[in-house]
Order: structure tokens, then C-alpha cells, then sequence
């Protein structure tokens, strides 16, 4: 494979350098695809440790002996092993979130190091593609939007922080912990984002974050006895108990730190005054707002509903603080409810908690979950494979919630690295993982990886950061006038709004009115005709909503969108590959490897050279289109 590979990409690629011959040396002609030149502000990305090289290959040994036991007593064939060219493209759709570039192909296939596959998968998991991915994937269980309440709510420098976090690897637990307890305005803390997402839904917020951390659903219970679980209507309140005195605007009527009155209310009417026909709401609404927005906690106490129906209370009845299950530190004068809650919540002790998490981690590698489905895990959930389920459990415990470490040993399997099984998977039945689930690329994992085959450095757009947005929008509101507010919202307006951003994508990255940049870089959600939207992005309201289904719409936008046809263009990564090879066939064999990592067969070869014949240089461009849209390279292999 290495020599075949070698010889068809000799003209394209330079193995050790990365560079491909042929490359212009003259200024290329004239694009309408962007170039992607603009100022890159990516941060670094926390590199996988060497030293923990050996402990993955044990781990990843100690899971394949686990899944093969189970093929041993249920006579099962697993599948076979991929090809390093489908490893490699397996690889970065899992990790990086797209499909891997020629140059990148041509090196790892070409590479004569053992552990080249090893090497592959560390150096990817220390990749600005792999917090992007990883991005994606907490965007859709968080819920993330840029203003989950209305416009006047800033969530962006929350989603930077998450960003942020997954660069950094912070440890699984920590990083839970800093949702659950931070305080503060969102330039102050971002973490704060987690509670104002569900800004004034205290009940709400408790179902949601047992759903995400503990992978278990409880709120059935929040309106009475949960009909299929064991949790109760007054078990949910007790546990919501803690939460309750979560705010998360400030006390508008705290005379010592208002003595002028309601700010917002002031504020508008000095506006009035100053201009009877100024708008009052808007950016000038939206950034007396933000300073408004604040999460603290105050001493609240939770009742039991006025129908509550049980014998084991009465209507508003005060509750007790109580988690679900276990026990938690007691709540004390001077303690934090929240902290308390959130301590019990991350414990290595908690049952459910590395469980949860060690699942939706097997669950995103493989396509199925160890307990399905992975987000309503009940005491009498039986695991595929219980033996394995409590290893990967224990195994992030060891490994101190590093949930990445965790990954990698994942990948490291000989499990993971098995073609994937295609034919239908009835999850009644256990599945005893032959090899990954055959799945349709995510509707990020698409347009990353279209972005990817046209865009020349996508990674030189991200949204502007907003590190500085207190020095714009931070306001004492008791001593600003009308005046001052305006002055700070013109300001936000030239700098943070969307309209800035969309002038910023204009003039750098942008086709046909399209922001050509990764999804972790885009606004969430997008309109209902947006590309990735089409394609099942979720609009971020219910937990893990995102589709891979199929549809009309998006048989019509492969065929006539904009993004597939960009690519056909002069300019595009693809098309400036493929046309610097010499020869018809090596441009043929460029554009397989180019779109579906692997050579054409030589009925496809035959096919695309006539086309080439019939339509000339055009014909290119038709093969690639073809190539597009085919259910191969949709589909994760």
C-alpha cells in the first residue's frame, strides 16, 4: 500500500516537507474562493503525555481482551481490520472533526514507523481540530445559543471558556464543578453561562444537569411520581433544593446598591427626555441588561407544590436539601447550597457520574453506547459488556477525569480501529462490537470537512473574541447617564455585535454570502436554511437534538449549493491539488484519495477518465462533484 501510494502521489506530495510540487510560483490567477490570510488567534492546545505511552497500550489491551471475550462466547466474527488509509480517515473524522488532506494522507500512509497509527491519534488529540470537534459535540448536550434568553444576554465569552477548557484538557470533574459553583457577570467569570442558559428555570435546570452529568432523567418527577424510574416528586424537590436560591439577575431593588431606583427604568426615561423618538430597547437595552445579568446565590427556600398529592407531604411544605441518591455534606449557615451540590455531583464517589461520561465517550467513538440510550441510566440499566463498562468507569477515576486520556485509550483499541459494521443494529439485542457502528458523518463533520477540501487555512477566521468586553460594556449603572449608555453601546455595536462580526467574515472569509469557517466558529443556532442546520444541526433548544437522518433538502444542496460547488472552482484546495499533477491519471487518483482516502477501482477509474475525455478540464470538477455526493463519503467507514 505504502509503495502504490508513493508512486501515485510522487508529483503531488513531499512526505517529509508536506509541500506539494508544482506549487505556483507564480501569484495565482484571480480566485473567487478566499484564501484564508487573516490573523490566526488560536491559543495552544495542551500536547497528549508521552510518558503515558505504555499505560495506554495496557488499557487499550485490557479492552480488547474484554470485547473479545464476548466475541469467544457468543461466536462472533469480528470485523476486520481498516486499512491505513481508512484509519486515517476514520481518525480525523472522530478526533478532528473532518476529513484529512492529501499531504496528510500521503504522510501517514507513507510513514514506516510501527506506531505510525499511535503517533496519528496522539497528534491529533494535541490538535486546534480536536477542540473544535470536541466543541461541537458540548455544544449540542449544553445547549449552547449565543442569547438563550433574548438579545440582551451575552453567551459568548461562556462558549470561549468552554473552548477554552477542552484546550486547556481541564480534568472532567473540575470542569463541571466550575459550572455548578461560579458567581459573577459573564466578562467576569464565563463559566456562569451554564446556570444563566437557564436564567430563572431553577426546577428546569436540576432535570438538565442530572441529564448531562449523571446521564439519568428525573423529570418526570418535577410534576409527579416518575412513572418508569423510581425517582419521586418529592425526591425531585429536595434535590432542586439546592438550586433554588440560584439568581441569576441582580436585585434591581437593593436601595444601598441602587439609590437612584430601578437602573433600566431610570435609564430609559432619561433617554425619552433627552430624545422622544429614541429607541430605548436594542444595544442600549442589551448593555444595561448585561450588567444585570449576575449569578449569586441567597437563602431561598423550596416548597412543595399547592397540588402536591402524596403521602409523604404536604402542599408547600418546605423540602429539605437531599440528592437523589448518596449523601451529600450537610447544609449549614454559611455554606453553599450550590457548592455542596456540586461537590456531591463530581465526587469520585458518585456512582453515576464517571459512568456517564465514561459511556458517552465509548458511545461517540463507536456509534453505540455501552447502556442505551446513554442519557437515562437507571439502577437496572445492564451494560453490553458490564465488565467493560465498569473498567472504562474505573479507568477515568485512575486517570483523574482526564476525559481526552480517556479517548485516546479508546482509539488505541483494536476494537476501534475495525471497519465498521454496516448492516442494521437492533440495540433490544446486546451488540457485541465487532467494530464501530456505520454512521453518517455529523452535519459539523460535513461542512468542516467541505471547508476542508476548499478552503486554503480555515483556521484563520474565528469569531472576535470578546477578552475585552468589560473594558466596552462594564458599567457602575447607580452613577451612568442615558448618555454614557449610549456612548458604551455604539461602542459594543463597532466592536462585539453580530453585525461587526458578520463586517470582520465579509472582508476575510466569505463566498457567495457564506462565512467560510469551521462550525465551533460560527453563530449558534444558524437559520433553519443554513447548510449545517440542513444537515441536522440541532437549533440547540432540547439536549442532544442534532439529526443524521436523511433528507430531501439536502440531496438539493449537495447538488446545487453553493459549498459544493466552490469547490469546482480555481482556488479551491482541491481543485489547485488535482490540476498541478502531470498526468490525467494521477489527477484521477487525487481526487479519490482527496475526498474518499482511498484509490479508484479500475471500473471507477475507467468512468472518470471518460469523463474527463467528454467534458475536458470540466470534467474535474464533475468527478469531484460526483465523488461529493456519494454515500461513501458521507458515511464514517
Amino acid at each position: 500500500m505504502r509503495h502504490v501510494f508513493a508512486s501515485i502521489f510522487l508529483s503531488l506530495v513531499v512526505v517529509h516537507s508536506g509541500i506539494s510540487f508544482g506549487q505556483e510560483k507564480k501569484k495565482p490567477p484571480a480566485s473567487k474562493v478566499p484564501r484564508g490570510t487573516g490573523t490566526v488567534e488560536w491559543g495552544p492546545v495542551a500536547k497528549v503525555s508521552g510518558e503515558r505511552r505504555f499505560d495506554v497500550r495496557d488499557s487499550a489491551k485490557k479492552i480488547d481482551s474484554l470485547i473479545e471475550a464476548g466475541y469467544r462466547k457468543n461466536s462472533i466474527t469480528p470485523n476486520a481490520t481498516l486499512k491505513d488509509s481508512l484509519f486515517c480517515r476514520r481518525a480525523y473524522l472522530e478526533i478532528a472533526g473532518r476529513v484529512p488532506l492529501l499531504q496528510e494522507i500521503g504522510k501517514f500512509v507513507q510513514s514506516k514507523n510501527p506506531r505510525r497509527r499511535e503517533l496519528l491519534i496522539d497528534e491529533l488529540l494535541g490538535s486546534h481540530d480536536y477542540v473544535s470537534h470536541m466543541y461541537n459535540y458540548w455544544a449540542n448536550i449544553l445547549r449552547l445559543q449565543d442569547h438563550p434568553i433574548n438579545n440582551n444576554q451575552l453567551a459568548q465569552p461562556y462558549h470561549e471558556w468552554i473552548k477554552d477548557s477542552i484546550r486547556e484538557n481541564k480534568p472532567y470533574d473540575e470542569w463541571v464543578h466550575e459550572m455548578l459553583t461560579a458567581e459573577g457577570r459573564i466578562w467576569e467569570n464565563p463559566a456562569v453561562g451554564f446556570v444563566m442558559r437557564d436564567s430563572n428555570m431553577e426546577l428546569d435546570a436540576v432535570d438538565n444537569m442530572v441529564q448531562v452529568f449523571l446521564g439519568t432523567q428525573i423529570g418526570c418527577a418535577q410534576c409527579h411520581d416518575h412513572p418508569f424510574d423510581k425517582w419521586t416528586q418529592r425526591e425531585y424537590y429536595e434535590m432542586a433544593a439546592y438550586w433554588f436560591g440560584t439568581r441569576t439577575r441582580t436585585n434591581t431593588r437593593d436601595k444601598k446598591r441602587f439609590t437612584k431606583g430601578n437602573p433600566l427604568g431610570r435609564l430609559r426615561a432619561e433617554l425619552k427626555k433627552m430624545d422622544p423618538d429614541a429607541n430605548t430597547g436594542g444595544t442600549f437595552s442589551r448593555v444595561v441588561n448585561a450588567n444585570l445579568f449576575e449569578v449569586w446565590e441567597m437563602k431561598r427556600a423550596l416548597k412543595l407544590p399547592h397540588d402536591y398529592q402524596y403521602d409523604n407531604g404536604k402542599p408547600h411544605q418546605v423540602v429539605s436539601m437531599k440528592p437523589i441518591f448518596g449523601e451529600a455534606e450537610e447544609v449549614v449557615n454559611g455554606k453553599s447550597p450550590r457548592r455542596i451540590l456540586a461537590d456531591w455531583m463530581t465526587s469520585k464517589e458518585n456512582p453515576r457520574f464517571a459512568k456517564n461520561i465514561a459511556n458517552r465517550m465509548w458511545q461517540k467513538a463507536f456509534g453505540i453506547a455501552l447502556i442505551e440510550p446513554a442519557n437515562n441510566i437507571q439502577d437496572d440499566s445492564e451494560a453490553m459488556n458490564p465488565e467493560l463498562m465498569d473498567f472504562l468507569t474505573d479507568e477515568l477515576v485512575r486517570l483523574d477525569f482526564d476525559v481526552r486520556e480517556l479517548q485516546r485509550i479508546i482509539f488505541n483499541t483494536r476494537t476501534w480501529q475495525r471497519e465498521a459494521t454496516s448492516k442494521d443494529i437492533d440495540l433490544s439485542e446486546t451488540y457485541y462490537f465487532p467494530g464501530p457502528a456505520l454512521r453518517r458523518m455529523t452535519s459539523e463533520q460535513i461542512w468542516d470537512s467541505l471547508i476542508t477540501l476548499a478552503v486554503y487555512n480555515p483556521k484563520s477566521f474565528t469569531r472576535p473574541s470578546m477578552d475585552n468586553v468589560a473594558q466596552t460594556i462594564n458599567m457602575d449603572l447607580d452613577k451612568v447617564s442615558a448618555g454614557d449608555v449610549l456612548k458604551v453601546a455604539e461602542d459594543f455595536n463597532g466592536k462585539f455585535s453580530a453585525g461587526a462580526q458578520r463586517k470582520t467574515t465579509r472582508a476575510r472569509n466569505s463566498y457567495k454570502g457564506m462565512t467560510l469557517a469551521r462550525a465551533s466558529e460560527l453563530p449558534t443556532p444558524l437559520p433553519p436554511e443554513h447548510f449545517l442546520r440542513q444537515f441536522g444541526q440541532s437549533d440547540r433548544e432540547l439536549m442532544e437534538s442534532s439529526s443524521r437522518d436523511g433528507s430531501v433538502s439536502q440531496v438539493l444542496t449537495m447538488f446545487n449549493g453553493e459549498i459544493t460547488h466552490m469547490m469546482l472552482e480555481k482556488g479551491s484546495v482541491i481543485f489547485d491539488t488535482v490540476m498541478r499533477a502531470p498526468s490525467v491519471t494521477d489527477r484521477i487518483n487525487g481526487i479519490f484519495y482527496s475526498v474518499l482516502c482511498r484509490a479508484p477501482r479500475k471500473n471507477e477509474a475507467g468512468v472518470a477518465s471518460d469523463e474527463i475525455k467528454s467534458a475536458g478540464n470540466a470534467g474535474y470538477g464533475n468527478v469531484i462533484w460526483a465523488l461529493i455526493n456519494t454515500k461513501e463519503f458521507l458515511f464514517i467507514q
